[in-house]
């Protein structure tokens, strides 16, 4: 059976994307397997990670997500059992999800350090589990150097077996680090490249039905839009007249903060191309209003939280892939198969 074991220098490098990407390019009967989750969903009453929901609806998987990952939290994870009770349960479930299979896909947590006190890091998965270490890498070219580096050092220092490096959402005017700074200093250090993925704006846009998750908002209306895709975020803080001279107000898919007393500006907004809006402060405008979002599939959602603070709170949200993303799904295919060298990896 062929392990891999796909980490990260940093939270949000797209480990989930690259998995995915290499277990859609190859011939093998693939698995996975995410001990320490860290996207946790409710479904049916069970908290699962949404990774593993991806996998599993993405590779027609017959498997129990629950079997996939031994917990979400290091405190209820160390007092359920101690560390080595937790070592086996994680042999004993990775057992039962790889039989049979030929590949297997074992992600870790946020980064190749998370889950370090509980033997959960990448590092640990690679001495318990065995396998190559796939690392995940994206940001800056001098920062991406350091981090693979200090990785490379930990996983030297207890004989993981680092497979090579994959640079994701690599822009078009950044391409040029990777011969310049990125290859060369990898060499340097002995370490594989294994190419790169190209920053894609598909895959950056998050959907509407992700902010009502994320803020725990209440939808309101306009449930028959959460597919939509958000394109730009605008805090309504101007009239309508004014709102409507703004070039960026015309875009399609854009947010709209703002308050539920905001008719004018609500209205004129149900009007455009919008992903949705966000009502602060919990106040709510007419039923008719409500209706008329009903009717345009345009998602209207409530929140407590002031304007500031909710425009904050939707700034740091990142796009996350969804189960039910299939053009996602068949353009990470693509982007991986062009762009990694699968060869080398498989």
């Amino acid at each position: 059976m062929k392990k891999l074991i796909i980490t990260s220098t940093r939270t949000h490098a797209g480990k989930t994307t690259i998995g995915t990407g290499i277990a859609m390019n190859s011939n093998m009967d693939c698995g996975y397997f995410k001990p320490l989750g860290d996207r946790p969903v409710y479904s049916k009453k069970a908290l699962l990670d949404r990774d593993t929901e991806v996998f599993k609806e993405w590779l027609g998987l017959d498997v129990d997500p629950n079997d996939c990952s031994i917990g979400f939290e290091h405190e209820k994870i160390r007092s359920s059992c101690q560390l080595e009770g937790a070592s086996q349960t994680l042999i004993d479930k990775f057992e039962k999800v790889s039989a049979g299979k030929e590949l297997m896909i074992i992600e870790s947590g946020r980064n190749f350090t998370f889950g370090s006190s509980l033997c959960m890091d990448a590092d640990s998965l690679g001495n318990t589990l065995g396998g190559d270490i796939i690392l995940v890498t994206e940001g800056d070219a001098r920062l991406i150097i350091d981090k693979v580096i200090a990785a490379a050092k930990v996983f030297r220092s207890t004989d993981s077996k680092l497979a090579g490096v994959i640079v994701n959402k690599v822009s078009e005017e950044d391409e040029y680090m990777l011969d310049e700074d990125i290859i060369p200093a990898l060499d340097e250090e002995n370490v594989n490249y294994l190419g790169h993925v190209p920053l894609h704006p598909e895959l950056e846009k998050a959907r509407t039905a992700l902010v009502v998750e994320k803020l725990h908002a209440k939808l309101v209306a306009g449930a028959n839009g959460l597919d939509k895709r958000i394109q730009k975020v605008m805090v309504g803080a101007l009239s309508a007249d004014a709102a409507l001279r703004m070039p960026a107000f015309q875009n399609e898919g854009k947010m709209l903060i703002t308050g539920g007393d905001r008719v004018d500006l609500i209205l004129v907004s149900l009007s455009e191309d919008t992903a949705g809006i966000i009502l602060t402060n919990n106040v709510l405008p007419h039923p008719r209003i409500l209706s008329k979002a009903d009717q345009l599939n345009v998602p209207i959602m409530s929140v407590p939280m002031d304007t500031y603070t909710t425009a904050k709170m939707v700034e740091h949200i990142v796009a996350e892939l969804m189960p039910d993303d299939l053009e996602k799904k068949e353009l990470i295919k693509n982007l991986v198969k062009d762009g990694v060298i699968l060869d080398k990896i498989l």
